[in-house]
């Protein structure tokens, strides 16, 4: 049942990441639509389709990110928001030109090449990272990098008694023999696994671990068995260091310490990066309605309704800075209503999901 639960919970991760690169993409075509478009006939006139088209997509691709960030893992959430912040930038670029160059007559692309040029290539880069961090993490949630977590998490498991020990910080001026061995086994026993992850960045995390567990068994290496003493339960820096060497006995003490804050470092980086690789789902909401129509011009026009909780926290913004001279003319579908009224040439959308809302009740 577990087992069950878990792929059933990877794959609607993967359902959302597809129908976010989906969404993208149809924005990704939309905004090269609205680059090779006419301007604005005038600040008083109604929002050119294309560009409401562009403002609708961005909005409801907002909604879908906020789905995406409750799921995936932390890599894939950041290359999806900054897919979003990219194809953001397009659109309030797109909009900046028509509240500067309306009744122009030229293409949008036209009037400035550079912007054109700068973010067609950021999204479709935002897009290209955003398809290869979710593939990264297809693969790495199972088959060989699974296993190899269960490998890892058995040689080092974070109860084992020599990583209770250096996870409670006392000083090392002695080194019981058995945290030593702890050490000594826990590298070789990694370093023997010759299977190694296929995601890039749990290779690099998992030989940092290798190095800071060598560094600091090395560093064991240098201390001694007591004078004074048969045993051979512990060694340590030798105490008549303080009088004859003291520079060498709080740099050795020091240099101990620095070897085990970096193999606590090295596993809890690693722990955490492999424990986001099949993040559990969480309870989520019903899919919202969503609405698919092709306006007057066969552009299609996407438009959802995203499902709001009792608290009614949903909620959703969109601005664009403008100068004090576009200030001093702002067409009456300027940015600062958020979610205009009506969508100029898009009015259809309203009447659309009117009769939608009637179906229901």
């Amino acid at each position: 049942m577990a087992n069950f639960n878990y792929l059933e919970g990877r794959n609607e991760v993967l359902d959302v990441c597809r129908s976010y690169l989906r969404a993208t993409q149809a924005l990704q075509a939309d905004l090269l639509r609205s680059w090779i478009a006419p301007t604005a006939e005038s600040l008083d006139a109604p929002m050119p389709l294309a560009l409401a088209t562009v403002e609708a997509g961005v909005l409801n691709l907002r909604n879908q990110l906020r789905e995406l960030q409750m799921l995936a893992a932390p890599r894939v959430i950041s290359a999806a928001e900054d897919l979003y912040e990219a194809i953001r930038a397009a659109a309030d670029a797109q909009f900046g030109l028509h509240l500067r160059s309306p009744g122009n007559g030229g293409r949008l692309c036209d009037l400035d090449g550079e912007a054109f040029a700068h973010h067609s290539e950021r999204v479709g880069s935002a897009l290209e990272e955003f398809s290869q961090a979710v593939g990264r993490q297809t693969v790495s949630a199972g088959g060989p990098d699974r296993d190899k977590m269960t490998r890892i998490a058995r040689a080092i498991p974070p109860d084992a008694s020599w990583m209770t020990f250096l996870l409670s910080r006392k000083p090392l001026h002695r080194v019981p023999a058995w945290v030593a061995a702890g050490v000594d086994d826990a590298q070789e026993t990694l370093q023997r696994d010759i299977i190694d992850f296929t995601d890039p960045g749990l290779v690099r995390l998992h030989q940092d671990l290798v190095d800071a567990l060598g560094r600091l068994a090395d560093e064991f290496g240098g201390t001694f068995p007591p004078e004074d003493s048969d045993t051979l339960s512990y060694t340590e820096v030798p105490p008549e260091w303080k009088r004859t060497n003291p520079t060498r006995y709080y740099e050795t003490l020091q240099a101990l310490s620095h070897a085990r804050e970096d193999v606590l470092g090295a596993y809890k980086k690693l722990m955490n990066a492999m424990s986001s690789q099949s993040p559990a789902p969480d309870p989520q909401p019903p899919a919202g309605q969503s609405l698919h129509i092709t306006a007057g011009d066969n552009s299609p026009v996407n438009v959802s309704a995203p499902y709001a909780q009792a608290s009614n926290r949903s909620t959703a913004s969109a601005t664009v800075g403008l100068s004090s001279d576009d200030a001093a003319a702002k067409p009456w579908w300027n940015r600062g209503a958020v979610l205009w009224t009506a969508l100029g040439s898009v009015a259809a959308v309203a009447g659309a999901i009117a009769a939608i809302v009637a179906l229901y009740k």
